[in-house]
């Protein structure tokens, strides 16, 4: 990925990620997907409209000097802290080879303006696994990010469930509805895939729709439903989720 934004952060916060590639426990038999680089930073006490601000200047800064990359910018809504997610694209694994110039002019105001408002910055890249995966892109200001900690004996069952139910959701002629990813960096306590569900709004999340193992069981029986739903519980370690929504301000989805 382009040294940009988020390269200039971590780099001059002096901050070393060492990311150890997860061990694929699944044969890769179709298209690889996308990349995402995620930088995950936790504000100081205090100083979220600070960080907010340089990164405005940045943004600014990085515009003006017509730099071409883009990102999205989230904000977790639960959990301990103040934490943002910088999110961007990558096509392949030779995009972090480039240099951005454009980033390189606006290094010195994340030095002063943004770093010292960071407690701390940890980055992961993951891929988007397509077929299981809604094809249109995210356009959604919210998002329910849910996560699987996998179990070292069972893990390998999570992906075969997940791909045999969205096999029967499409044949009940029901539409996918979010985006898996399955993370290639991380450290000890990284999950191993994620899943992200859009919403418009928080109202969104009151309209009741079908869930998951009702459409399983009316599609494909009870005995089906639960030798899945006891697939998938024993491919699971630890699973959690947070709502993050898009910080517009300081986010550049498109160009």
């Amino acid at each position: 990925m382009k040294k940009r934004m988020n390269y200039v952060i971590i780099l001059s916060m002096g901050i070393v990620l060492n990311w150890a590639f997860l061990s694929a426990s699944i044969a890769q038999t179709e298209p690889l997907g996308p990349l995402m680089n995620v930088t995950e930073f936790t504000i100081k006490p205090g100083h979220e409209m600070q960080f907010r601000e340089g990164i405005k200047a940045w943004k600014a800064c990085y515009l003006q000097n017509k730099g071409d990359w883009t990102w999205r910018m989230w904000q977790r809504q639960q959990g301990e802290g103040s934490v943002f997610v910088l999110a961007s694209d990558m096509a392949n694994w030779a995009e972090m080879d480039k240099t951005d110039e454009s980033g390189k002019s606006c290094q010195d105001l994340a030095r002063t303006l943004i770093n010292p408002h960071v407690e701390k910055a940890t980055s992961h890249v993951t891929r988007f696994q397509l077929g299981i995966s809604r094809e249109t892109p995210l356009t959604e200001d919210m998002i329910r990010v849910s996560f699987y900690d996998l179990d070292p004996q069972n893990g390998h069952k999570l992906m075969e469930v997940v791909k045999e139910v969205e096999a029967i959701r499409k044949s009940a002629g029901l539409a996918t509805r979010g985006y898996w990813y399955q993370w290639q960096t991380g450290g000890p306590e990284s999950p191993s895939f994620h899943h992200v569900m859009p919403y418009k709004d928080y109202a969104a999340m009151d309209i009741i729709q079908e869930a998951v193992w009702q459409t399983v069981e009316k599609s494909a029986g009870k005995a089906k439903r639960d030798e899945l739903q006891a697939a998938f519980r024993s491919s699971l370690q630890n699973t959690w989720n947070y709502i993050y929504t898009l910080d517009k301000d300081i986010s550049r989805p498109s160009k």
